[in-house]
């Protein structure tokens, strides 16, 4: 009965250890309060931009086919500034890693979601420069919540 318990908690671990994604046990860059604070702060600034550039996106006409991704890429939007808001204050009163990754996580799965409904929606060159100034800052403060950005970038 024993080596039976010791089989399943073998397949278990092994079963985890195959499940985790590669590159997880990779170390993240050495925590600098300093820099993740002064990117948190630009990440905000260029989120703050992206949204009022948004906004001024004319809006899509109901029945359109874009009206429903539109509204809902707008969502994101206003949900990415706030937490981009609320990352920066929390790493200005000095939080740090453990404090602040829930919010980097909220982020990026924002992040996700954005590039998925952008790709069903027309949004100008305006919106595309914003949108990209902030993925440049979330480039490169991913090293400091992701092991893996590390590999990738």
């Amino acid at each position: 009965m024993k080596s039976l318990h010791k089989i399943g908690r073998g397949l278990l671990v092994l079963a985890v250890i195959l499940w985790l994604p590669s590159g997880s046990f990779a170390e993240l860059a050495k925590w600098d309060q300093e820099r993740v604070t002064a990117l948190g702060a630009e990440l905000k600034e260029a989120c703050d931009a992206l949204y009022e550039t948004f906004l001024k996106e004319p809006e899509k006409t109901v029945g359109s086919g874009q009206a429903r991704d539109y509204y809902r890429l707008r969502q994101i939007v206003r949900r990415l500034k706030g937490d981009a808001r609320q990352l920066s204050s929390a790493l200005a009163k000095g939080e740090g890693y453990d404090q602040t990754l829930p919010i980097y996580e909220s982020l990026m799965v924002m992040v996700r979601d954005a590039r998925e409904t952008a790709k069903r929606t027309f949004t100008s060159n305006y919106v595309l420069d914003k949108a990209s100034a902030v993925g440049d800052v979330l480039r490169r403060i991913a090293p400091y919540y992701d092991p893996k950005a590390l590999e990738e970038g």
